[in-house]
């Protein structure tokens, strides 16, 4: 990663917030993904050594479906491999994937498939120790499924995301807005000096939409357009050039036999389902918060992870 983002690298490596974790997962994949086709198709044609020599050879949508399906089931979560550079690649491809997967089915409101990713993160979480996290989402799970009538169960899920903008890819976490909310009505808009008061924030709360489109006016009656934190989706060739010549240069995507790796990399998603098996049981409520013990005393390592205003207002 610091490779990639060598101006990063000292937040990387101590608290580099959502926003650059979340870019940086979403390149990595990218790239890794990339690299992949970049094997397969050179493996099927070696005249085709490029992604770009595959391009002109015009494939057809079929061919690439098809191919796709077969990436899948080749270079995707294979801990037996016997190539132990390609194993742990492929794990890690996996879990970059799955949280691929998680974001694009939120920002187009496809909660079937949000739900449907819940069960891998329960094993991811149990795994590294957020086992409160894991507990809610098999709380959640079973309710939904099993305890909820099918009419409650259905308003849950309809209300899980929102969309402000109205967007095809604008749906956000309900709680998203929740803060942004709490931000115009703490920050920006909750005066300051003698006259921040609780009673005038309370008072102002129900007026920060007409606010809003207040300045919106004065912006743009004055020809303000940059009023905006929203930017241009940044290029990120130069990124990702850098980090396909490093897989390039690794080969991790090509399977050579008894290759030894540095690293095991730990598959998280069956260590996790076997901690989940052989652990006694899901507890819930208070039964959660009070035998929780040593086995959560990482969870309160989320509460340093800040949101600020770039997190918000970017998205909006």
């Amino acid at each position: 990663m610091c490779k990639i983002r060598p101006h990063d690298s000292g937040r990387i490596g101590s608290k580099p917030g959502f926003r650059l974790m979340h870019d940086l997962i979403h390149q990595c994949a990218d790239g890794r993904m990339l690299d992949v086709w970049r094997v397969e198709v050179n493996r099927r044609n070696p005249d085709h050594a490029t992604l770009e020599d595959f391009a002109s050879s015009t494939p057809t949508w079929e061919a690439i479906e098809a191919m796709s399906l077969s990436l899948v089931a080749s270079y995707v979560d294979k801990p037996a491999s016997q190539d132990g550079d390609f194993r742990n690649a492929s794990l890690v491809l996996g879990r970059l994937l799955l949280y691929v997967e998680l974001c694009h089915a939120m920002k187009h409101g496809d909660i079937g498939r949000v739900e449907r990713t819940f069960l891998h993160w329960v094993f991811v979480f149990k795994k590294v120790g957020k086992h409160k996290y894991a507990t809610e989402l098999v709380r959640i799970m079973n309710e939904l499924n099993h305890v909820y009538p099918p009419g409650l169960a259905r308003a849950i899920r309809l209300n899980w995301l929102c969309n402000p903008t109205g967007q095809p890819d604008g749906f956000r976490a309900v709680d998203w807005l929740v803060e942004l909310m709490n931000l115009f009505t703490k920050v920006v808009y909750g005066s300051s000096g003698y006259t921040r008061t609780f009673r005038l924030i309370i008072k102002q709360s129900p007026l920060i939409e007409l606010f809003r489109k207040v300045h919106t006016l004065f912006q743009d009656n004055f020809h303000l357009v940059h009023r905006s934190v929203r930017h241009a989706l940044p290029d990120i060739a130069s990124t990702l050039k850098v980090l396909l010549d490093e897989l390039k240069k690794s080969d991790v995507h090509a399977f050579k036999p008894e290759r030894r790796a540095e690293v095991k990399l730990e598959d998280h998603l069956r260590e996790g389902m076997y901690i989940l098996q052989t652990s006694t049981r899901i507890m819930r409520g208070a039964d959660a918060e009070g035998a929780a013990g040593d086995e959560d005393m990482n969870d309160d390592d989320d509460e340093d992870m800040e949101i600020d205003i770039d997190d918000l207002e970017a998205a909006e």
